[in-house]
Formats: C-alpha cells, structure tokens, sequence
C-alpha cells in the first residue's frame, strides 16, 4: 500500500491496514510530514510499522518513481485536496493504465465541496453530529477515526472487486456515528446515562426492559420498574440513582454489575494502545 497522506485520517487507516497484514510504504513530499513536527508522538504511533520514501511529485524524476511504485502497488490511498493528483498528472485514470488493479482510495472533506478545507471539528458540524453533541466538546476525533477505518474499508472493498476508486467523506463518515437516532440514548432515560459515584464515575446501560428490571431487583428497588414515563417521574429516578450510586466507589460498582449480569462499567481514563485489530480468531 502506498500512503501519500498526511495528518490523522490517512495516516490511520494505513496503521489499520498495516495491522491487517499490508506493507505499508509512505511517501513523503521533501518538506517532510507536519504532524511530525506538531505531534510527534502522534506522529511515531501512526506511522509505526511503515516504511517511508521521499518523493518530489511535482518533479518528472518524482512523478516516475511513483508511477514505479503504483506498478507494484495493490493500494493507493491520498488526500490531497480534490485536483491536486489530476493536475500532477497522477490522477485515477493515468495510473489505472500502469496497474488496472490498483484500489485508489481518496479522502476528501465534503461530498459538496472535496477540495475545501477543513479539520475534525468543522466536519462534526457538517455531520450534523456536533449539534446532537448538545454542546459536549468532542474530546476525541470523531470524524477522522471514523474516515480512516471507511477508508481502510474501501480498500479491502477495492481488493475484493479488483480494483477501483474510491471517495471517503470525512463529513458524512462522522455522520455516521449518529444515525439513525435512537430515543433515549441522549442522556434523557435515566436507565442509560452515567453517574458520579463515590469515587469516579459508572455508566448504566439497562435500557431493555429485562435488565432495567434485572437492575432494579438487583439493587432493591423493584418499585423503580414502575417509575418511568413522564419527565418529572424520570427526573425524580434520576436523583435517586444518583444517591444510589454515590453509596460505593465505580470498580466496587462494576463488581456488582458483573456479579448481577448487568451492562455497568466504570469510566476509566482514556489510554492510547497499541493499535491492534478489535477481534479474536479462533
């Protein structure tokens, strides 16, 4: 796969791919990446496992190494603005002619407007996603995680039909996170929200009726079963889990959810793994 993306998104989905099994090589303009001088331990997490080359594209030397490389390639993935790779005559339909079966994979911004430009924050506000943020500040890249692993998709899509191009939406791949909307999952029912407890914080996700009342027996509470629809019955409950939740430390409450075979979890500070493919072969 050769990677000629710079940033988040690109440079995430390749490290997916990467851990998927591809060998990634990343070329690199001769100015050198930015995220490795902004964010250099981002940068170092993104890109382990790579191999790089530095290409002038705007060179006729640098425009034939890579057509070299796409030869050989089985993915191209960039994400320069829309007409950038036309314009240095490396464009889909030139390179389709040295490698029919390259997967050209491009992430742009908007369907709208590709070449317009933009970040994380202001393709959440395109999504729509922002606003059914209610005013939460993303504390996480929501649109540029969720396009790189579209992106990596495409690829595998690509490779599966024997090549093909592909245009990855950062604005519409955040969108995805909030649809379709589901009543309730906004903070609203008091059986799926998350609560302070004596130490940290817990999240109870009881939202089907057989474990809100598995819950409730659980706790002693059997007549909480009954105190549900109207605002004011569900703010009232929303107080009293909140005193129930304070009497014992998150860990100490999620003992007691496993224990009971209910979906409660401590919230526990967010720590960078390492990158590994989110299932177990058997």
């Amino acid at each position: 796969m050769l990677d000629l993306t710079r940033l988040l998104p690109g440079p995430l989905a390749g490290r997916v791919l990467e851990r998927l099994g591809f060998e990634v090589l990343r070329v690199l303009p001769p100015a050198g990446d930015d995220l490795a001088r902004w964010q250099p331990r981002t940068h170092a997490w993104l890109n382990a496992g790579k191999a790089a080359v530095t290409l002038d594209l705007k060179s006729p030397r640098g425009r034939e190494e890579l057509l070299g490389l796409v030869r050989e390639a089985a993915v191209l993935l960039e994400s320069n603005r829309a007409g950038v790779m036309e314009r240095l005559g490396l464009g889909y339909p030139v390179l389709r002619e040295h490698n029919p079966r390259l997967v050209y994979v491009r992430l742009a911004g908007h369907r709208d407007d590709p070449a317009a430009p933009g970040h994380d924050l202001t393709y959440l506000a395109a999504s729509g996603l922002l606003d059914r943020l209610a005013g939460a500040w993303p504390h996480a890249q929501l649109a540029d995680a969720s396009g790189a692993l579209w992106a990596a998709l495409a690829a595998l899509e690509g490779l599966r039909r024997g090549g093909g191009f592909y245009e990855v939406y950062l604005s519409e791949a955040a969108g995805f996170f909030g649809y379709p909307p589901i009543p309730g999952l906004d903070g609203s029912n008091p059986a799926y929200r998350v609560y302070p407890a004596a130490s940290g914080r817990v999240a109870l996700a009881a939202l089907e009726p057989h474990l809100w009342t598995r819950f409730c027996e659980a706790a002693g509470r059997p007549d909480w079963t009954a105190v549900r629809g109207t605002a004011a019955d569900e703010a009232v409950l929303a107080r009293e889990l909140e005193a129930f939740f304070l009497s014992r430390d998150a860990e100490a409450w999620e003992a007691w959810g496993r224990e009971h075979g209910l979906p409660l979890r401590a919230v526990r500070p967010y720590r960078a793994a390492p990158l590994e493919p989110p299932w177990r072969r058997g």
